[in-house]
């Protein structure tokens, strides 16, 4: 069975701006691509966001990382999606907004609220965090829904309570910054808050904001998260993943996954498929979507991977009857009419 999780890149941004900030590192050191960089909504592997958080801590020597660049892990810094999360006349409506919009940014993970009497536990569940990165994560997640919180109630909000997975890390600004009591090694990351706060509004008044605006392409990939089970969808996401380490191979997406290159084989025969044609396929439908973009034929082909454009030009005819120039000029005239 392949089961994995991902989360965009878009998550990582205010991780990244803190990063530079307090430390002077920036997500290249860690070895991920430029240009997945520079496209916030792509989708990466959940292993690999964790494996980063572990290699963080090396870089920084500093366990307590993740606490140290609090101010910068907000909903605001992740960009125009992550304002509109915030974006509400009061906490209630962020509240539910948060718990069932995240789900775009990160799949495989649960955000909810959970009430017990007069206290909700701001609930963020995830069976996919694991080791030392668990702690981290679950930190994060925690520094962010306190942010919200103090954004509607104020800077000197204190929670009830605060939960976090994973093994303790032990630095006092941890303490500092929450203000409350504080377990580890919950199943779940947890913020108690009193019930009150959803129920009688904010203390602080917001600003009144412009809508967001999106388009076809950006609706596109907020709606393109995988369930982990599903198969077919997990695949062209590896697969989209992979290309930004060169051109997609039958032994970095079975690393990724977990199989033997055998066993991968096997599970896609199952289904039908061949690594090869589910491949040019995949490459030939982000080409389309780059192309929408208004990218050219040589970038596309760049992008991809692809060693040269002849060879990027081959594969799409194959698979689209067309060469990449010819079915570019049809999308003009399309818009056009």
């Amino acid at each position: 069975m392949i089961n994995i999780a991902f989360i965009r890149t878009a998550f990582l941004k205010p991780l990244e701006l803190g990063l530079q900030k307090h430390y002077g590192i920036g997500l290249a050191e860690l070895g991920i691509p430029a240009q997945l960089l520079k496209e916030p909504m792509s989708l990466i592997p959940f292993n690999d966001y964790l494996q980063w958080l572990e290699r963080i801590e090396e870089l920084t020597n500093d366990p307590a990382y993740m606490i140290k660049i609090a101010a910068d892990l907000t909903f605001e810094h992740i960009g125009p999606i992550g304002k509109w999360y915030v974006t509400c006349p009061d906490l209630a409506l962020a509240f539910r907004r948060i718990n069932y919009g995240v789900s775009c940014l990160q799949g495989g993970a649960s955000f909810h609220g959970q009430q017990s009497g007069k206290i909700v536990k701001w609930v963020y569940y995830n069976n996919y965090a694991h080791g030392r990165a668990a702690s981290f994560d679950s930190l994060k997640i925690a520094i962010l829904f306190t942010q919200v919180t103090r954004n509607y109630m104020g800077d000197d909000y204190v929670p009830l309570k605060i939960e976090l997975s994973g093994a303790e890390i032990i630095d006092p600004a941890i303490q500092q910054f929450f203000g409350c009591p504080i377990t580890w090694q919950s199943p779940a990351t947890k913020v108690w808050l009193n019930l009150s706060m959803l129920e009688h509004g904010n203390q602080r008044p917001l600003p009144i904001t412009k809508p967001i605006l999106v388009s076809n392409l950006q609706l596109d990939d907020l709606l393109n998260m995988p369930q982990p089970l599903d198969l077919a969808k997990v695949m062209f996401e590896i697969i989209n993943y992979s290309r930004y380490y060169g051109f997609p191979t039958l032994d970095f997406i079975a690393e990724k996954i977990g199989l033997s290159r055998q066993q991968l084989q096997r599970r896609l025969h199952d289904n039908g498929w061949t690594f090869t044609s589910m491949t040019n396929y995949i490459l030939c439908n982000l080409a389309i979507k780059y192309m929408l973009s208004g990218m050219s034929i040589e970038m596309i082909a760049t992008v991809l991977s692809y060693s040269n454009v002849q060879s990027f030009s081959k594969a799409f005819k194959r698979n689209r009857g067309l060469t990449p120039a010819q079915y570019q000029q049809q999308l003009l005239e399309r818009s056009l009419n």
